[in-house]
């Protein structure tokens, strides 16, 4: 037995110092990296509690189906389905209701409106436009972006606005 633990120690020797932990914020948030579909090359990190990292997990929130988290059944609005097809006023007014909804579900937002149009005739892009506050700091945060069936493009992202 002593030799087993004797390799054991030297394989783990062999790893190096052990990292320094990086103990979460009061919310459990932790790092998190800066991505809306996927993180950058450079693996650029973003603070969780800042406006940029919530307006990305908006984005996210408003291009993943329901139910496509698997631990989070209530989770995702997709607004891409609504590309593409007929949709009436009253139903683009629902769309926009369900944007704000969605964004409110995230802890972190106090507040949250939402304008969702159509930019063409074909219906095949649809532009969302996000405003709120951040719960913790007050902070204003306005987002912008086009939707489209392929996914999502952000046009603007603000963390102060007035």
């Amino acid at each position: 037995m002593t030799y087993l633990q004797d390799l054991i120690d030297a394989e783990i020797e062999l790893l190096g110092p052990p990292v320094d932990r990086v103990a979460p914020d009061a919310f459990g948030y932790g790092r998190d990296l800066s991505c809306i579909t996927d993180v950058t090359a450079a693996l650029d990190e973003v603070d969780p509690m800042s406006a940029s990292a919530v307006t990305q997990a908006i984005i996210r929130r408003l291009i993943t189906p329901r139910g496509g988290v698997i631990d989070d059944g209530a989770y995702g609005f997709d607004l891409r389905g609504y590309c593409n097809r007929g949709v009436t006023q009253p139903d683009l007014n629902r769309v926009q209701a369900q944007v704000q909804s969605e964004a409110r579900k995230d802890d972190r937002v106090a507040t949250a409106n939402a304008v969702v149009q159509f930019t063409s005739l074909l219906r095949n892009r649809m532009l969302v436009n996000v405003t709120g506050t951040l719960k913790d700091s007050g902070e204003e945060f306005k987002l912008v972006f086009f939707v489209t069936t392929d996914g999502a493009e952000l046009q603007e992202s603000i963390d102060k606005h007035g």
